[in-house]
Parts: structure tokens; C-alpha cells; sequence
């Protein structure tokens, strides 16, 4: 059974600010599921019969009474995108869960160890402070995660922030209650047919592209396909439903509904077979919009906004999930503008050229947000694969594929967390660049269940 804890902040006379009870949020609601409160004054705290842990502050001289001390670097009483310079922690030091050193360190007034301040991590991490200010992006604007100082630390190989938090709780002897592990597929629809249901207008614009290009073999398919005579290749709904029903998981498929642009090149929204497919995939699954390229980039909430309306008219309910195109998000942007529109769950947060855990979380957990300092009606869903890491940017085997998808799951099973893998309807479809990664598909959630 998990305990009770009382948390107390010794140089705070106003009590515990936004980001105070962000990080406590996420250490024991989300990750230890641990009941606590905090202390109104220090003399209820001392009194508590409860597990006490002091931030910041000296170091109190009763710690063999069962006090706990997590010192304080000054990050969690900024404003706004600041952070102060840090120093590292030492590695080898107790108060270093984990074992391997982190920033925000501060330096013990007793000897020369530095202690880790692991709380203003946490913050950093989840709160994604490294994402802000000037960096070099990608060519799609993106960040990239080999870039960041989790992929130099080696952070993003396992959900680092949950490893480190129950590291510190088992090594405080602080029982918590445990969750199960859980494997959760989604998948992105960019183009829902690859020739079906376009308009005819549409239809005859790429046949006429592919005789003035030479396609035959693609001309050729295009016909049959229109004929009825084979299936059409991005239609691969049905079997990715019956993969995951066999194995008992629950997918959640995220629809590009936007106008037709460079980066948006799906089917209209008004399109009745895109519909009826939508509608189809209720019975079975969850479904969220997949805002595009250039909604994303607009200045104004317009575009979006349509999109999410496009959607609501569809599934006949409000729209509440949502994940952007190519996992696209602005630091200070993105989260206020899907919070503004109703989404409830957003699942962007990864990255787009190495896999792993962006904010060094598996289970969702609530967005911050550091303009306001207060805690988000958004909750962000971590996605730790996305097939076309692996096919285009790492350029792996779909057997290399299973292999480090399976690495992950086993360090998500360790934590008893979530591993969220992002997949496309194409993807499967054993058609042109995704030859070989249907049956890749089937092996691996049969690895990871």
C-alpha cells in the first residue's frame, strides 16, 4: 500500500508556487501514486505522523528522524523560459537518484559534495526548458532529438524521469503503489486511400500525372484499384484492427483533415468514404484530429479551428485528442493553442529522428504552461517509436526495428509505464518504401504486449 507524505518548503512563506505543485503533481500522483499534502506551517509539518520531505532549505538536523532533504538550485522559483546556470551533481552522492550525475546541483555547506537538486530536473525535463530560446531546427522547424542533452546523457533510451523518481523513492524505503504495464498503439492517417474516394477531379489529375511521368506500373494499379479489382494498398484498416483486438490493445487513430497544401496532401474532408472509415473506426477505437502542417504554422487559431470543427461535424462528438503533423510543436505556442480549442490529450511528444522518451516520461502527465505559471488543462501522451524513425531517418531493417522497439518496452515494463507507439495506416501496407514492415508490424506488438 502506498503511504502518506507531507511536504514542506522552509524558505517559502507564501507556500508552495505553480511550479512547486507541478513537480509534486508529477512525482507522486502520476509517477508514484502516493497520497501527500503540503504543510501550511512548520509546525505541522514537524508534528505530521506522515513520511516528512523538506525542499530547499539547510539541511535539517534531524534527517535520522526520517526527514527527507532535496536541496534547492533556484530553478522552481523563476519565471518565464529562465534558467539559472547549473553545476553537476556528483553521481556517486545518495541524494543523485539514480547513480549518474545531473544538472542542478548545489554545493554542500558541510564538505565540497554536490547535491542534486532533482526536482528542478524533473521540471526542466517535462516542461521541455531546453526547447525554448534559439536553436537550430530542422528543415521542418522541428527540434531535433539529437541535439538535446538527453541524447548526449543517454536519457532517451528509457523513461529517465520515472526511473529516477521510484530510484529515490525505493532508496527512502517510501512504499508506492505500483501500475501495469500497458502497450498503446496509434496510428496517423496522412492519406487515408492512396486511390479510392478522391474527387474525380483529383483522380484525373494523377492519372494524368502518371502517363506524362511514365508511371505505367502506377497508372496500371490506379485502374484496377478504381475497378475493384485489387484492394486499395492504404487500406489497411481492418487488419491493423484485428492485429490489435488479438492482443487486446486499444488504438487511438489521429485523421489529417486540412486544406490541400505542400505538407498536407491528404483527402478532402468532405470525401464520404474518408467518412464512413472515421465513423467505421468508433466502434472500435478512439479517434483525434491531425492538425496540419500549415494550421500549425498559421499565427492565428483559424485553421485549426476548422480543422477540429471538420472532425466534430464527422464523429458527432467533441473532439479532445489530437496529435500534430510531422510532430510538429513550438515552445510557448503549441499547448495554449490546443487548450484553447478543447483538445484534453495531446500525442506529439516525441521526436522525429531517434526514437525514445522526450521528456523522460512514459505515462501521461500534465503540460505546464511558462508564460501564465500554472499547471494545463492538457494532459501530454509521451510517444516513445514512430515507423518512420526507424525506415527513413535511422535507415534500419524492419527486423533491426523490432528489435529496438522491444529495448524500449522492456525498459517502459521496468517502470510499470505506457509505451505509446505512433504507426501510419501506409505503413503497413507492404506497398513501394514500406515493403517488408506489415509483417514488422504484427511481430513487433506481439514482442512488446
Amino acid at each position: 500500500m502506498a503511504e502518506s507524505l507531507i511536504l514542506w518548503l522552509p524558505d517559502e512563506p507564501n507556500g508552495p508556487n505553480a511550479r512547486h505543485r507541478y513537480v509534486a503533481r508529477i512525482v507522486f500522483e502520476v509517477i508514484l501514486c502516493c497520497d501527500y499534502h503540503w504543510a501550511e506551517n512548520q509546525a505541522e509539518w514537524l508534528e505530521s505522523p506522515h513520511r516528512s520531505v523538506q525542499y530547499g532549505g539547510a539541511i535539517p538536523a534531524n534527517t535520522q528522524d526520517g526527514i527527507i532533504w532535496i536541496p534547492s538550485a533556484g530553478l522552481l522559483n523563476e519565471k518565464g523560459s529562465d534558467v539559472p546556470a547549473w553545476i553537476w551533481s556528483d553521481a556517486s552522492n545518495e541524494s543523485t537518484p539514480g547513480g549518474t550525475r545531473l544538472p542542478f546541483g548545489v554545493r554542500s555547506e558541510s564538505d565540497d559534495t554536490i547535491v542534486s537538486d532533482w526536482w528542478s530536473w524533473l521540471f526542466w525535463m517535462t516542461v521541455r526548458l531546453e526547447e525554448y530560446g534559439e536553436h537550430e531546427l530542422d528543415a521542418f522547424g522541428r527540434f531535433a532529438g539529437q541535439k538535446t542533452l538527453g541524447y548526449r546523457e543517454g536519457w532517451l533510451a528509457r523513461p529517465e524521469v520515472e526511473f529516477r523518481v521510484m530510484n529515490w523513492a525505493k532508496a527512502h524505503g517510501i512504499a508506492f503503489q505500483p501500475s501495469d504495464y500497458r502497450v498503446v498503439p496509434t496510428i496517423d492517417v496522412d492519406s487515408a486511400f492512396a486511390y479510392r474516394h478522391r474527387s474525380w477531379f483529383m483522380t484525373l489529375a494523377a492519372a494524368g500525372q502518371d502517363v506524362l511521368k511514365g508511371r505505367w506500373s502506377r497508372f496500371q494499379q490506379r485502374i484496377r484499384v478504381l475497378r475493384g479489382v485489387q484492394p486499395d494498398a492504404y487500406d489497411t484498416y481492418d487488419w491493423l484492427e484485428q492485429q490489435h483486438r488479438l492482443l487486446g490493445m486499444r488504438a487511438t487513430y489521429f485523421f489529417l483533415l486540412a486544406k490541400r497544401g505542400k505538407y498536407d496532401r491528404g483527402l478532402s474532408w468532405k470525401s464520404r468514404g474518408l467518412q464512413a472509415q472515421i465513423r467505421s473506426l468508433q466502434e472500435t477505437a478512439d479517434v483525434g484530429i491531425h492538425p496540419g502542417f500549415a494550421a500549425h504554422d498559421s499565427h492565428s487559431n483559424e485553421a485549426m479551428k476548422t480543422e477540429v470543427l471538420r472532425l466534430t461535424e464527422i464523429i458527432n462528438a467533441p473532439v479532445i485528442r489530437s496529435r500534430q503533423h510531422y510532430l510538429l510543436q513550438r515552445p510557448r505556442a503549441s499547448w495554449r493553442r490546443l487548450e484553447e480549442l478543447g483538445i484534453r490529450h495531446d500525442h506529439t511528444l516525441g521526436y522525429a529522428d531517434v526514437p525514445g522518451f522526450r521528456a523522460g516520461m512514459s505515462r501521461s502527465f500534465p503540460a505546464y504552461d511558462l508564460i501564465e505559471e500554472r499547471i494545463m488543462d492538457l494532459e501530454l501522451h509521451p510517444v516513445a517509436a514512430m515507423d518512420a524513425t526507424f525506415m527513413r531517418y535511422l535507415q534500419v531493417s524492419p527486423e533491426r526495428s523490432v528489435e529496438m522497439v522491444a529495448a524500449l518496452a522492456d525498459a517502459v515494463r521496468d517502470v510499470g509505464g505506457v509505451l505509446r507507439l505512433l504507426w501510419h495506416n501506409e505503413s503497413v501496407s507492404d506497398a513501394g518504401e514500406w515493403m517488408g514492415w506489415k509483417e514488422m508490424y504484427k511481430q513487433m506488438l506481439e514482442r512488446v504486449r
